[in-house]
């Protein structure tokens, strides 16, 4: 489900900045940025993933699940993600053309930042909804991610998204049926 996360940004942007036409991408910024042969990518926007989080207080903590059929199966409970995602501008005529496309992805996500199948008819099945939270980051925090991306700095936006669920159903083992119930009261 990452993948097919990441690849909705992608399409959605490419559908929606068209005034002017802002084409995006995903990718390594830093192998994009570092090609000695320029052979990175045509696009305005490079969105790269650069943090994977686990969401611990949305495990469900049952391992038993209910299949359409009626079986239940033994399964390890689903594990819910926040993905931390860069955009980087990456216009080459100039600074201000950067920024200016910077600034339509901001806003962009400032006028649609949930994305659910009634207002993403191309989202993936399997993802019920994708929520964007703007990060915003110190100096010193900015200076380590583009350390470790390579060094140079481009105009860029840090989101967090939310909701990325992995969920294997069809994995799981054929568990008992429930045939007991067992309940224990005491009085005080």
């Amino acid at each position: 489900m990452i993948f097919q996360a990441i690849d909705i940004l992608k399409q959605e942007l490419n559908l929606n900045l068209t005034s002017p036409l802002i084409k995006s991408d995903y990718g390594n910024i830093s192998e994009i940025l570092n090609d000695p042969n320029n052979n990175g990518s045509d696009a305005d926007i490079i969105i790269s993933l650069i943090n994977i989080e686990e969401n611990r207080i949305s495990r469900d903590p049952h391992n038993y699940v209910r299949k359409l059929d009626g079986s239940i199966v033994l399964k390890n409970p689903a594990i819910h993600l926040y993905l931390t995602l860069l955009f980087t501008s990456i216009k080459r005529e100039g600074y201000g053309i950067a920024i200016k496309n910077l600034q339509a992805v901001i806003g962009y996500f400032q006028k649609k930042f949930v994305y659910d199948h009634a207002n993403t008819p191309g989202l993936d099945a399997g993802i019920e909804r994708l929520i964007l939270d703007m990060v915003s980051l110190n100096l010193q925090q900015l200076h380590e991610i583009w350390t470790v991306l390579g060094g140079r700095y481009f105009p860029s936006v840090v989101y967090r998204m939310r909701m990325v669920t992995i969920d294997n159903i069809d994995d799981g083992k054929p568990g008992p049926l429930i045939t007991q119930i067992e309940t224990d009261y005491y009085s005080i």
